[in-house]
């Protein structure tokens, strides 16, 4: 089994540039949010969007218009098992718009 962890880059996630009215309307979880991807998968590719999936479900809870382009420290960890990966993403989410809590 092997562990490779780096900070998103552009080449490995699209991230947009923020104008910097854009992200003076942003507030932040006081908290990171952590996602991984249902199971190991044999694109890393397939891995990183699947772990990004997964987090935007959880960001999106904090703030409805969470994106990965809008979280603060943004990083990557993949586990790699032969041709296989399983990557995990752990980021601050932010938004301008607080998420309504769900009633139980």
């Amino acid at each position: 089994l092997q562990i490779e962890q780096w900070l998103v880059r552009p080449r490995r996630v699209l991230l947009a540039a923020l104008t910097a009215t854009q992200a003076a309307a942003l507030e932040c979880a006081d908290k990171e949010v952590s996602a991984r991807g249902p199971g190991f998968t044999p694109s890393p590719e397939k891995s990183m969007e699947a772990a990004k999936t997964e987090w935007l479900k959880k960001a999106t809870e904090v703030f409805s218009d969470a994106t990965v382009e809008t979280a603060k420290d943004p990083k990557v960890m993949c586990a790699s098992q032969g041709l296989y990966s399983n990557c995990t993403i752990t980021a601050v989410p932010c938004g301008a718009v607080r998420a309504t809590p769900k009633a139980n």
